[in-house]
C-alpha cells in the first residue's frame, strides 16, 4: 500500500479542514484546530511545526502534524508526532498503519533518534496500533494525555527522563514486580504532569497510576495544621489560647498552645508511631497517649518553648485538643474544610482505609508479602502525625494553594499562611519546614514523611506556583537519600 505525506498547501488546506474522525474518538483535535496550532507555533519558531496531508493511492485519507526541532536544547522536545487522524469514512482499511510506518520513516531520514507522542489512556485501539510499532509508555502523564516513546537510533530501552532526572535508575525501580513510585510536579509554566513506574505492590504486577493511593507519612502534619488554621480563620479555634486546659490529662503544668505542638517545641516525646496490623482493633487518642498501644505513653521530658524536638506525640495531643474543640474528628474536618473546598477525591485521612479505596492504593514493602496479603499496609489511629491516604497530584495541588495563600491570601488568608510558614525555630514554622535560598530568589516549603513501607516528600516554592510530588512505596536509607536528591533536582529544572 502506497501511502504519501504531503506538506500541506492550498490545493489540498481545505479538503484536510473537511476531514473528521467518529464521534466516538473524542481524542483528536480538529484539523482546523490543529492547523491554526501550527501558524501560531511557527510565527515563533519558523519550520518546527510540520503539517501533513495523508494520501494513500493517490486519494486523501487523514492529516497529521509533527513537531520537528532538532535545535532545542531538551531532547525529549525535538521531535514529536503532535496530532495523526485518519478520516473516519477511511478507517478500517489499513491506511493508519500504513501511515505510522510512513511517519516513523519520515523521522529516521530526518535524524530524529527518538520519536514521542502523547494520547488519552483510555485509547486502547490507538495505544494498540502504537505499541505494535514500538512505543512504549514512559510513565508520564501531562495534561491528561499518556507520553509514549520509540527510539529509533541506538539501544531500544526506553530513556526514562523526568524533568531532566533517570528516576528510575535512581530509585532502583525494577521490573513490573518490585516497588513502584509516584510523581506529580506543577512546573513554572502552570502545567501538571505525573510520573509512575513499577509496581504499587510488592511481588505483583500492579502497575502504579497516578490516583492509585500512597500512605503519606508526616505529611499528615501539615495538612493537619492546615484544616486546623481554617478554623483559625473562620474565628472558630483561638490559635494562641491556652489549651491545658483542654486536655489536662496529659498538661501536668501549663501552659500549651497550638502553635507550640505544631512547630515540636512543647517538650514532648514519641518522636513517631510505627502503626498497627490494618486488622488491629480500634485505637483511640486517649488510649495511643496513655501508652495502651506500641508507643510509650505521651509525657512532657524538656522545657517548654525551649527547643525543638520533633514528636508525633505532640501533634496527636494537638489532634486529641483539635477534636475536643470542634467537637468532630479530624477526618471530618478536612473533608469539609479542605477536600471537598479543593476539589480533592483520593486525599483524606482514611483510618481504617475504606473497601473501595483500598481497591486502587499501594502496598508498603513488603508487608503485602510478609505480613497480611489482604492488607499491605499499617492501620495509624495518629491521623493527624502518619494517618494520610493521598496522591501527588493531589499533595501538588495543596502546595499551590497554600503557596497563593502566601502571596495573596485565598483558601487561607494570607495573615494565616504567612504565620504557617514563617520558622519558629530550626527552620521550622507550623508543621511545615521552610529554607531560603542564597540569593533569596525563592523560597521553598514542605515536608518529608515516613510511614512502614511508604516515603514521601513534597515541597512548593513559596513565590511560585511550583510544587513536587514525590511518593514511594519501599523505606530503606539509600532510597530516603535518593528521593531527596531527586525532589531537589526535579524542583530545580521545573522551576526554571
Amino acid at each position: 500500500m502506497k501511502v504519501e505525506l504531503i506538506p500541506i498547501n492550498d490545493d489540498n488546506r481545505e479538503a484536510v479542514l473537511a476531514l473528521s474522525v467518529r464521534k466516538d474518538q473524542p481524542f483528536v483535535a480538529s484539523n482546523e484546530v490543529s492547523l491554526r496550532q501550527a501558524a501560531e507555533t511557527n510565527a515563533e519558531h519558523p519550520g518546527v511545526a510540520r503539517p501533513f496531508a495523508i494520501y494513500a493511492e493517490d486519494r486523501l485519507v487523514g492529516f497529521c502534524m509533527f513537531v520537528f526541532n532538532p535545535e532545542d536544547e531538551d531532547e525529549d522536545d525535538r521531535y514529536w508526532l503532535w496530532r495523526f487522524m485518519i478520516d473516519q469514512k477511511e478507517q478500517g482499511k489499513g491506511y493508519g498503519q500504513a501511515a505510522l510506518a510512513e511517519i516513523i520513516r519520515y523521522f529516521k531520514d530526518n535524524g530524529a533518534d527518538r520519536l514521542y507522542l502523547s494520547t488519552e489512556p483510555e485509547n486502547e485501539v490507538g495505544l494498540h496500533v502504537y505499541h505494535k510499532f514500538g512505543f512504549r509508555e514512559t510513565g508520564i502523564i501531562g495534561d491528561g494525555e499518556a507520553v509514549l516513546m520509540q527510539m529509533l537510533k541506538g539501544p531500544k530501552r526506553i530513556i526514562k527522563d523526568y524533568f531532566g532526572v533517570d528516576v528510575d535508575g535512581s530509585m532502583r525501580i525494577r521490573g513490573k514486580k518490585g516497588y513502584g513510585i509516584s510523581i506529580a510536579v506543577c512546573d513554572s509554566d502552570g502545567d501538571i504532569s505525573t510520573y509512575c513506574s513499577g509496581s504499587g505492590r510488592c511481588g505483583r504486577d500492579f502497575p502504579v497510576n497516578p490516583d492509585m493511593l500512597f500512605q503519606a507519612g508526616s505529611v499528615s502534619k501539615p495538612l493537619f495544621a492546615l484544616t486546623l488554621l481554617r478554623y483559625v480563620d473562620k474565628g472558630l479555634i483561638d490559635l494562641d489560647a491556652d489549651i491545658s486546659g483542654v486536655v489536662p490529662e496529659f498538661v501536668k503544668k501549663g501552659p500549651l498552645t497550638f502553635p507550640a505542638l505544631l512547630s515540636h517545641t512543647a517538650g514532648y516525646n514519641v518522636h513517631g508511631f510505627p502503626g498497627y496490623r490494618a486488622d488491629h482493633e480500634p485505637l483511640s487518642l486517649e488510649d495511643v497517649l496513655s501508652g495502651k498501644g506500641n508507643t510509650p505513653k505521651l509525657r512532657r521530658i524538656k522545657p517548654y518553648g525551649g527547643q525543638h524536638d520533633y514528636s508525633g506525640g505532640g501533634i496527636t495531643l494537638a489532634e486529641l485538643a483539635f477534636t475536643r474543640l470542634t467537637g468532630t474528628s479530624l477526618r471530618e474536618a478536612f473533608q469539609k474544610e479542605v477536600a471537598e473546598p479543593l476539589g480533592l477525591k483520593r486525599t483524606g485521612y482514611f483510618q481504617p482505609l475504606d473497601e473501595d479505596l483500598a481497591e486502587n492504593a499501594a502496598f508498603g514493602g513488603r508487608l503485602g508479602l510478609n505480613e497480611d496479603p489482604e492488607h499491605g499496609y499499617h492501620y495509624y489511629p495518629e491521623h493527624a502525625a502518619a494517618g494520610l491516604w493521598t496522591t501527588p497530584t493531589e499533595l501538588v495541588k495543596i502546595g499551590l494553594a497554600l503557596a497563593k495563600s502566601y502571596r495573596r491570601g485565598g483558601f487561607l488568608k494570607k495573615k494565616t499562611a504567612r504565620r504557617m510558614m514563617t520558622p519558629i525555630m530550626d527552620d521550622y514554622g507550623l508543621c511545615l519546614y521552610v529554607w531560603e535560598s542564597e540569593a533569596r530568589k525563592d523560597s521553598v516549603a514542605g515536608h518529608s514523611g515516613e510511614n512502614w513501607g511508604f516515603l514521601t516528600s513534597w515541597v512548593f516554592s513559596r513565590k511560585k506556583d511550583v510544587c513536587v510530588a514525590i511518593m514511594y512505596n519501599n523505606v530503606t536509607e539509600a532510597a530516603d537519600e535518593a528521593m531527596e536528591t531527586i525532589a531537589c533536582e526535579i524542583y530545580k529544572n521545573a522551576k526554571g
